[in-house]
């Protein structure tokens, strides 16, 4: 019995080591060859994804110099076609003649009533030249500055920004900022004419008298400026003149 039991525990002890052995080997190693095949496949598809990234950027430089080109051909196509349309001028010049007429209906009726409801609230002197002035003071404003700015234009009439005038204020701002936007998006872009001498007789090609003012009377300042695009004047200075004596 006890020989036996000798030998059955040392078989049972090889039988063991043979399984640990082969434990190691399939356990062990062949995970670390698997992970070593997985990053090859992984490191060529990348080298693959990189070759077909750089086919793709040489196809879109050549497919963007392409486009380049098209675009120069379609600019040259267009200039040559519209070389020859005087219906363009006549366009531009009916914008700049509709947007004049917006403009003059902005001073006289919007500026106009702005000043006219300030004056209001603190009447004195002439009520008729306080008005112009300040309509004088919201045009520079408006349109003699690269920006004009809504507190300014409250300064101006004197209005606080709680109070009912305040909202007077912001119409009229927003409609002039909206006027200017047209004005700028005009291809021939025009410019507001303040330029005058004052002592000067009324030049009736470049002025219009505003209000009450004597024609026949030297310009004493301008209240509004001109519209002047491509040379023409679509609207002209409303200037004020000396009373006359």
């Amino acid at each position: 019995m006890n020989g036996n039991s000798v030998t059955d525990a040392a078989e049972i002890e090889g039988y063991e080591a043979i399984s640990i052995s082969e434990i190691g080997r399939s356990g062990v190693d062949e995970p670390d060859e698997e992970i070593e095949r997985s990053i090859s496949e992984l490191e060529r598809e990348v080298c693959s994804l990189r070759e077909t990234l750089q086919e793709v950027q040489g196809e879109m430089a050549k497919l963007r110099a392409s486009v380049a080109d098209v675009d120069v051909r379609i600019d040259g196509i267009l200039s040559q076609w519209t070389r020859h349309r005087d219906d363009l001028d006549d366009l531009q010049s009916e914008g700049h003649r509709l947007l004049a007429e917006k403009y003059a209906g902005f001073v006289e009726q919007v500026l106009f009533g702005l000043a006219r409801r300030s004056l209001a609230l603190t009447p004195q002197g002439d009520f008729g030249e306080s008005i112009s002035r300040v309509v004088q003071r919201l045009c520079l404003e408006i349109f003699g500055r690269v920006r004009p700015s809504e507190a300014r234009i409250r300064r101006i009439v004197k209005a606080k920004s709680s109070d009912a005038l305040a909202a007077h204020v912001n119409n009229a701002f927003r409609q002039g900022v909206a006027l200017l936007s047209e004005v700028n998006s005009m291809k021939d872009r025009p410019f507001w004419d303040f330029e005058f001498f004052e002592g000067d007789p009324i030049n009736a090609e470049r002025q219009r008298v505003w209000g009450k003012s004597d024609p026949e009377t030297p310009v004493l300042y301008v209240v509004s400026p001109a519209y002047v695009a491509g040379g023409v004047r679509y609207c002209l200075q409303r200037v004020v003149t000396a009373e006359r004596t």
